[in-house]
């Protein structure tokens, strides 16, 4: 039996999730979760196997109980179209994902995240990890996705090319805002003056627009 101010009773208190949580990505009691003894660890993942819909606390839970049901629940969450369990996959158990399925998830993320979706943490990973295939999902989103996510992409370009210092430079917050148009033409302008500022041909991105 479970008292009131055991580590699985705050752990499954934490679980209650209000907008304020939600807001300011507050997570599940992972103290309770590390100081709970092997009864209730067993009870906790029981709980997380059992949940219909998941979140990105779920899985960072999951990871570190680490058992085979565990990792095996984790693995089955990137078949969803969640971004933000997605980016939770990569980001809590990064040992159960291949480099080819990690960068597959962040292309599909990028193609459409959206704020308050995983995009931020997308972005951070973007940051650390860009291969080719990630690199070349910027560029096509400069064009294909709404104004205020190319902006971030133009910047995140920017600072994998060595222009920027951080992943959104505000030194070059003017520049990057130009993106924020839903006019192709102003657009392709903004697309043409980064790539030369980035030494890229932007003829090949653009021969289909």
């Amino acid at each position: 039996m479970f008292t009131n101010d055991s580590p699985m009773s705050r752990f499954i208190e934490s679980m209650k999730i209000d907008y304020e949580k939600w807001h300011d990505g507050i997570g599940y009691d992972i103290k309770a979760l590390e100081e709970a003894t092997n009864e209730e660890r067993k009870e906790i993942e029981r709980i997380l196997l059992n949940r219909n819909k998941r979140d990105w606390r779920d899985i960072e839970a999951l990871a570190i109980l680490n058992t085979p049901k565990a990792c095996s629940t984790i693995l089955r969450a990137l078949l969803s179209n969640n971004n933000e369990v997605n980016m939770a996959v990569l980001r809590f158990a990064p040992e159960l994902v291949s480099s080819q399925v990690k960068t597959r998830v962040i292309v599909k993320a990028l193609k459409s995240a959206r704020f308050f979706d995983g995009f931020s943490h997308t972005l951070n990973m973007v940051g650390e990890y860009h291969p080719e295939e990630v690199v070349d999902e910027l560029f096509h989103g400069l064009i294909n996705r709404e104004g205020g996510i190319a902006v971030h992409f133009a910047a995140m370009l920017y600072y994998i090319y060595g222009k920027g210092e951080t992943i959104f430079d505000d030194e070059h917050r003017d520049f990057f805002l130009k993106f924020n148009t839903a006019i192709l033409s102003d657009r392709k302008l903004a697309f043409k003056e980064l790539c030369e500022k980035i030494n890229v041909d932007y003829c090949e991105y653009l021969k289909d627009t």
